[in-house]
């Protein structure tokens, strides 16, 4: 199955060909958000990343559908 990926700020991948912040991936029919984390290799501290599946927030544990869109947005915090 195929998951779109939208990246947001300092989550973009620098290329040579220039900053990638959508890619699709070819995931196996049990994939969760968590093999798509660990697919790009990124690691979460706590709460500091937003997930984000076809517009509703869910947990690493969730499952994936083709066709979905996961969003990974840094969570900001200030005062």
């Amino acid at each position: 199955m195929i998951i779109h990926v939208r990246l947001h700020t300092i989550l973009r991948r620098k290329t040579p060909e220039g900053v990638i912040d959508r890619l699709d991936l070819e995931l196996g029919p049990e994939a969760t958000v968590e093999t798509v984390l660990g697919r790009l290799d990124i690691k979460l501290q706590g709460r500091s990343v937003l997930l984000v599946v076809n517009g509703k927030l869910v947990d690493r544990a969730a499952r994936l559908n083709d066709g979905d869109e996961l969003r990974l947005v840094p969570a900001i915090s200030g005062g």
